[in-house]
Parts: structure tokens; C-alpha cells; sequence
């Protein structure tokens, strides 16, 4: 065994240092597998408690080699870690006692004084390799979030550069990194590729805390014929992060293919040692993996330009809960007739829908109704129609879907040389542009500003063979409130982009919305006691 991984080594100078001054403190994080290879443990989060008492605690995190520096009052110490670590069919925490009298120490976190726990019980568990360093790199892979959808990214940089693709952001005016369940920034483009399609986003982590960084391999030479690699894709929420794992059947200059399966464009392709080595990108009808080599020059140019740009804003932006709304209170007895009325209305050239979870439920509820008697009526040859599952997010979406007009004088013309049999011709009256909506002064942050296409419909009495744009935005649940004072919506649109139509909601609008609500509110308000009570 290696000397450095027994036990806790405290290295230091002969001389002790007197109780209250300051000392430098290493801590190193690493395992070792069973064939003796040191692995070190990134962004593991250690905690030191000194015994003295009303001393304050000190709390920090391992880099990416594993290793940390402080300097801290002299004395005894509990040292502690808040998440495990797992290495093959282990998992990995540390608990113990220490003292730091020297003015330099070291303090070594290893196998030898961490409690082990087998990763399934009693079972010899065999955790694959690519399974370790999915769970060490997934941190890092992102969801890159426009007006019009969503994509992978990466991380490359601490300092919040993100390697993604460049073709979706081309129509882009609204641009976000998320980077887990609770921490959305905004983001610029600092550098890109249109060629190439790849572009390098940035983002201000000053406020969101410690971000991983994905380590890249810019040689597709190193790639092994054979060699097994993974795919990380991130669709938006932790819990549905997904490792797809395969392996390499070439890889040159050009191309990197191999049979592990992605679906999603801008996620990273990592090699076994869990580098990233690839980029996936969409072209063609087909997905295909580009080497993180073409992007050398971008990257080169991004980190040129650090010095010399603005970093975008650091303030975190409003996610969706991963709470779903509380199925039982969604039909809570006393809640009411449904009033549609309350939550649309005209604006303009526009129809506006406010949806809750309530609003949800009821429309589910009136459409399967609906379909259950157009079944009674006419079941032959049909199935039967599926009640809804009844699961919300906690959201507020606002629509804003634009008003069509029929021509006069071109139906009637249709009409005439068809002897009235000619469909309808419906036109768009405009489209939408964006939103904005004011609780008092103060404009909402919106979870997502959605701008969907509104394409060509056709059937035998009515034809719209134009196209046009809506507005789906998500807002968080409290995003409209008494408290407000008064709650304004703007509405723009592409036919006058400049004078948006305005409407401020009356006293019912905005307390059924915020009741709506309620239930979540309460539920979230009894997890903290219901905490205490375990």
C-alpha cells in the first residue's frame, strides 16, 4: 500500500503552533481500485467542526485533482463529509477525529480511514467503470435553453464557458444554462462556428456556487478502435439525466462513430478515462459526433475574449419545481363551479390563456368527458379513450395565441368558380412577438419564454395556409399575487413590434390564480415540519 494512502498523515514542520493561530491545512480525496490505481475525488464537500467551544465550523471543496488548501485556527477537529462516493461496488464517507498543532498539515481522505458500505447490501455488487465516471462527470453536461427549445451543453471552463452547438441559437433572442434542478443562469455567446455548428455559451456562476467542469481530450488519435466511451444527456431535470454507453467503431479528424445511442443535439461523447472526446450534432436528417479537436480555434477565441467581455448576469433565474402540484388537492371538495371565463380572454389580435394545474385538470377533465360520449355514440373501430394521468408541474403558463380573419373578397371569389363548395381561406391576423408581465412595476422573470410556430391547417370546410407564432410562457407560481397591487400583461406583436397591447387583471383574475396555487404552497410549508419530526 501506498504510504500517502494510510490512515490520516499529518505532515508538517517540528515546530507546534500555539492554540489560536492560524495553520495551512491540505486535504487530499482519493481511492484506489482493486488494481491499485489512484483515482482522486473532485468537489467532494468536507466539513470541519473544531472542538473548541463557539468556534465556527469550516466547510470546503476538494478541486478537480482532489485537493484543497486553507489556512485555519490550530487545534482538534471533527471532519466529516456530506455526500458519499462510490467506486465500483463500494460507497465511500468519512467521519473522524483529528488534531492540526503543526503550521503546515495534510489530511488524507482515502479507503483506508473512510467507511466503506457495499453498493447493494450484502450482494458483491460489480459497478462498471464507465458507471464511475458517468457519476463523476454528469455535473458538468448542461441543458441550453432558447425561446424555441431545448439542448445539451458542457461545461469546459470554472469560470462558466459552455461548449455546445451553434445552429439552434441562430433565431435565439432569449438564451439560459441550466445547471441542475435549482440553478438556471443566463447566458451570452461569446464565440462560434457556423460552419463547423458549434459555439461556446457563457455564463456568471459568482452566485450559483462550485461548478464542474468537464475535462476534454482534443486528439481523436487517442480514441481506440473497440475502446468503450459513453454518451451524458441531460433533458432538463436531475432524475432524468441518461448514460448511454458503447463502443468505438472509428474515429478520425472528421468523425467519431460508434453504436452508443444519443438523441439529443450538443451532448458530450466521453472516452473511458472520462474525457470528453466528441460533440454531438444534428445535420442531414441524422445525428452524428464531430471531435472536440474542430473546436480548438473557437475555444482559443472564447478564452481570448474573457478578459476583454462582460460576463452576463449572475442572478439565478426561476426553475420549475420538481415537486409535481398535489394530485389530491386538485379535486378538493368546496373548490367551485369551473369558470372558464376567469382564466381567457381577448387581447387585441389575441386569444390569452392563463393555465394552473387546476385549469389543467378541469380542461382534462372536459375533453374526456367529451371523448367518452363521442365514444358511446360511434365505438366501432375505435379505442377507448384514456383518462388523464392528472400530473402537473407547478407552473403558471400564459398563452398568447394570435386571432385569423377570413378574406372577404378572395372566399367569395373561391366561391363563386367553385359554386359555393370551396373550403374557407382563414388568415392569421398577426403573430406574436414577446411577453412581459408586471407584478406592480416589476416585470416577472419567466421560467421559459416560449415562442412556438403556428403552421398551415387544412381540413374539408376551413384552409390557413399561412404561418405565425404563439407565446407559451412559464411562470412561477407566485409570479402573480395580491401583493402585486396590480398585475399587467404585455403582449407584442410582429405586425407593431414597438406599442405592445396592454391588460391589467381584474381583483378576481389575479385571487383565483393565487389560490389556485395554494395547495403546493401549504404542502411546501409542512415539509420542513414534517423533517423535524423524523
Amino acid at each position: 500500500m501506498k504510504p500517502f494512502l494510510m490512515t490520516v498523515l499529518l505532515v508538517g514542520l517540528l515546530t507546534v503552533a500555539s492554540a489560536g493561530q492560524n495553520v495551512k491545512l491540505k486535504v487530499r480525496a482519493a481511492l484506489y481500485d482493486r488494481d491499485l490505481n489512484i483515482k482522486p475525488v473532485p468537489h467532494l464537500t468536507v466539513k470541519l467542526v473544531p472542538a473548541a467551544a463557539g468556534a465556527r465550523p469550516v466547510t470546503i471543496q476538494t478541486n478537480l485533482e482532489g485537493v484543497q488548501e486553507i489556512e485555519l485556527p490550530a487545534g482538534a477537529y471533527h471532519v466529516s463529509t456530506e455526500s458519499p462516493v462510490e467506486l465500483f461496488d463500494k460507497s465511500y464517507k468519512w467521519e473522524l477525529d483529528v488534531s492540526f498543532t503543526r503550521p503546515e498539515n495534510t489530511l488524507e481522505l482515502s479507503n483506508d480511514n473512510a467507511k466503506a458500505t457495499p453498493l447493494a447490501g450484502a450482494r458483491d455488487a460489480r459497478v462498471d467503470e464507465l458507471a464511475y465516471q458517468y457519476k463523476r462527470v454528469k455535473g458538468g453536461v448542461v441543458t441550453v435553453q432558447t425561446e424555441h427549445g431545448a439542448f445539451d451543453g458542457f461545461i469546459i471552463d470554472s469560470s462558466g464557458l459552455v461548449l455546445t452547438v451553434q445552429h439552434p441559437l441562430e433565431q435565439a433572442s432569449w438564451l439560459a444554462v441550466q445547471l441542475d434542478d435549482q440553478r438556471k443562469l443566463q447566458a451570452t455567446v461569446i464565440a462560434s462556428d457556423k460552419q463547423r455548428d458549434i459555439a461556446v455559451l457563457r455564463i456568471n456562476p459568482v452566485a450559483a456556487g462550485p461548478i464542474a467542469a468537464v475535462q476534454l481530450s482534443t486528439d481523436p488519435g487517442a480514441l481506440i478502435e473497440g475502446e468503450r466511451v459513453f454518451m451524458v444527456e441531460n433533458p432538463g431535470k436531475e432524475k432524468d439525466r441518461k448514460l448511454h454507453i458503447g463502443v468505438v467503431s472509428r474515429a478520425d479528424s472528421n468523425e467519431i462513430v460508434t453504436d452508443a445511442q444519443f438523441t439529443y443535439a450538443g451532448s458530450p461523447l466521453f472516452n473511458s478515462s472520462g474525457n470528453a472526446v466528441g460533440l454531438t450534432q444534428f445535420g442531414t436528417d441524422k445525428f452524428h459526433i464531430q471531435p472536440i479537436a474542430v473546436a480548438t480555434e473557437v475555444l482559443s477565441e472564447a478564452r481570448q475574449k474573457l478578459a476583454s467581455s462582460s460576463p452576463p448576469s449572475p442572478r439565478l433565474l426561476p426553475t420549475t419545481p420538481t415537486e409535481l402540484f398535489p394530485t389530491d388537492s386538485l379535486h378538493a371538495p368546496g373548490r367551485g363551479h369551473w369558470e372558464k371565463d376567469v382564466y381567457s380572454f381577448k387581447a387585441g389580435d389575441f386569444y390569452i390563456e392563463f393555465v394552473t394545474p387546476i385549469a389543467n385538470y378541469e380542461t382534462d377533465n372536459e375533453r374526456y368527458d367529451q371523448a367518452m360520449k363521442d365514444y358511446g355514440k360511434h365505438s366501432k373501430g375505435r379505442t377507448v379513450p384514456v383518462e388523464p394521468e392528472h400530473k402537473y408541474d407547478v407552473v403558471l403558463v400564459i398563452a398568447a395565441i394570435p386571432k385569423t380573419k377570413a378574406p372577404f373578397w378572395e372566399n367569395m371569389a373561391n366561391a363563386s368558380l367553385s359554386n359555393g363548395n370551396a373550403p374557407t381561406v382563414m388568415r392569421y391576423k398577426t403573430g406574436f412577438s414577446k411577453m412581459r408581465l408586471l407584478c406592480g412595476e416589476k416585470e416577472a422573470d419567466p421560467i421559459w419564454p416560449g415562442r412556438v410556430a403556428e403552421g398551415a391547417k387544412r381540413n374539408w370546410s376551413v384552409v390557413l395556409d399561412d404561418e405565425s407564432s404563439s407565446g407559451r410562457y412559464l411562470y412561477p407560481q407566485d409570479a402573480i399575487s395580491p401583493q402585486c397591487g396590480k398585475v399587467t400583461l404585455q403582449i407584442f406583436s410582429t405586425k407593431d413590434p414597438d406599442h405592445p397591447i396592454e391588460k391589467v387583471l381584474d381583483e378576481k383574475q389575479v385571487s383565483r390564480i393565487w389560490q389556485d396555487f395554494e395547495p403546493y404552497r401549504q404542502a411546501q410549508s409542512q415539509r420542513p415540519v414534517a423533517a423535524a419530526q423524523q
